[in-house]
């Protein structure tokens, strides 16, 4: 059998995640070959260097793991996820991002809030009766945080339910329509003042680490979290703030802002449209260029849209089989260590096939943690490497140009010793081509075989193949 790498000096190592061969076979590593390390004089493409990310620094590094409470298994609630915090661990996830937490109904039945839509909100501080109580939900949050994991919570502050609570007391507190429900009416003093204490209440109450704000970049949010974030932050200086907005216009008031350019150029562009490799390169170059250095991008495939269809673009597959072509594989490698942060849905590290909506209907379909454990070794593998090694977390980033760029990607990214190696074949053939720039010296080992040694510039990869090699700090705990 052919391990293909043919890395000079190769051996087992005892430092990465012990993956086994077969386990390599099992998600579809590709192979290098070759011999020998060539030297060119051909000059690399201009590189973003390494630099503290955004954020605090407890969060440097860490995963992000979106979870649906209410659909987390056939029972769910925070008691449910509890429980699986031994297997959340494993993955090496290190901020949990909850879906809203807020009742979505004035029907506080069990099958009513298990089915209303979770971005209505009907009240804004209180939970959900279907996810537990508010003390479940602080036994959770301690019990994350006793084992080194964070908890952001998404809050919808734009619209509202129909009948929200506030509203039914206070008419004059909605301003128009969004999304064809009551907008908020931050005009209004006692209802701007009662959101900013309604966000500080699951902070000082539950202890919970940030937010993820709905439609951040949509009037008047912007403006009204320019004033809202600084007077969090005087009850929590360390919170972390994701925005689902894009631009470099939301940083550095947010750490963290969504990348939908790859996301499109990834569906759209590469598994749609057979685009070259080479897009993701020309992103990650605007994004060195666009945004203040160190401002965070979510690197992510799947979120509770994209696992119904929806797209800030249009529809797409609801399905990953058919949303990347097979692929997601070689497409999660490239987002857990592209510069940024990486961000997957709860059952991506199974291949969940399931729908996961943002209301209950007749679709849905429990998760089955059990499932494709190949994927799971995939993800955990990942999480290691993506949270303990620095150069992926705050390191730099170096393109390096092969004779296939229309296939093959290719980087570097560096932080002092720790250098992490990644090539992926993002096409549905298998691909031959040749290194063009120069390749870092010294010996690495592939996370997925254990092998160690030094990098050759031939590569063979197979559709959608994929090696990651790392020096420096090696990925532990696994």
């Amino acid at each position: 059998m052919n391990w293909g790498h043919n890395m000079k000096g190769k051996k087992q190592s005892k430092r990465s995640c012990p993956v086994t061969r077969r386990d390599a076979l099992r998600v579809g590593v590709g192979s290098f070959l070759g011999a020998t390390l060539l030297r060119t004089t051909r000059a690399a493409e201009p590189s973003g260097r390494a630099v503290d990310p955004a954020g605090p620094r407890w969060s440097w590094g860490l995963p992000v793991y979106q979870i649906a409470v209410r659909y987390y298994n056939q029972i769910g609630g925070f008691k449910e996820i509890e429980k699986d915090i031994p297997r959340l661990k494993s993955l090496h996830v290190g901020i949990i991002y909850l879906m809203p937490v807020h009742p979505c109904s004035d029907d506080m039945s069990r099958d009513a809030q298990m089915r209303c839509n979770n971005y209505q909100t009907y009240d804004y501080r209180a939970v959900n009766p279907a996810m537990g109580t508010l003390q479940d939900y602080k036994d959770l949050v301690k019990a994350l945080h006793a084992n080194g994991m964070y908890v952001i919570q998404d809050f919808v502050p734009r619209h509202m339910h129909p009948r929200n609570n506030m509203l039914q007391r206070h008419p004059d507190w909605a301003k128009g329509l969004s999304w064809g429900l009551p907008a908020w009416n931050y005009d209004n003093p006692d209802a701007r003042r009662y959101m900013l204490e309604s966000l500080k209440f699951w902070i000082e109450e539950v202890d919970i680490d940030g937010y993820r704000i709905d439609v951040a970049g949509m009037d008047p949010l912007p403006e009204v979290f320019r004033e809202f974030i600084p007077e969090l932050k005087k009850v929590k200086p360390e919170i972390f703030m994701l925005a689902e907005a894009e631009g470099p216009q939301f940083h550095p008031l947010y750490d963290m802002t969504y990348d939908w350019r790859n996301l499109r150029t990834m569906i759209v562009d590469i598994v749609q449209k057979g685009g070259p490799a080479s897009l993701i390169h020309q992103n990650i170059l605007r994004d060195l260029s666009e945004y203040p250095e160190g401002a965070l991008r979510m690197r992510h495939l799947d979120n509770h849209d994209l696992n119904v269809g929806m797209a800030p673009w249009g529809k797409i597959p609801a399905n990953m089989d058919e949303r990347y072509g097979g692929g997601q594989k070689a497409f999660a490698v490239l987002v857990a260590t592209l510069p940024g942060k990486w961000m997957y849905f709860m059952g991506n590290e199974i291949n969940n096939p399931r729908r996961i909506p943002h209301a209950w209907g007749k679709e849905y379909d429990y998760i089955r943690w059990e499932e494709n454990p190949e994927f799971t070794t995939l993800y955990r593998t990942l999480g290691a490497v993506h949270r303990y090694n620095p150069a992926v977390w705050g390191g730099s980033y170096r393109y390096l140009n092969t004779t296939r760029n229309d296939r093959l990607f290719v980087m570097e990214r560096r932080r002092g010793e720790n250098v992490v190696f990644v090539v992926v074949n993002l096409s549905r053939s298998r691909t031959v081509g040749k290194m063009l720039d120069p390749l870092p010296e010294g010996e690495f080992t592939e996370v997925f075989t254990n092998e160690t040694g030094r990098l050759s510039r031939d590569v063979e990869l197979p559709a959608w193949g994929y090696r990651l090699y790392v020096r420096g700090t090696p990925p532990t705990n696994c």
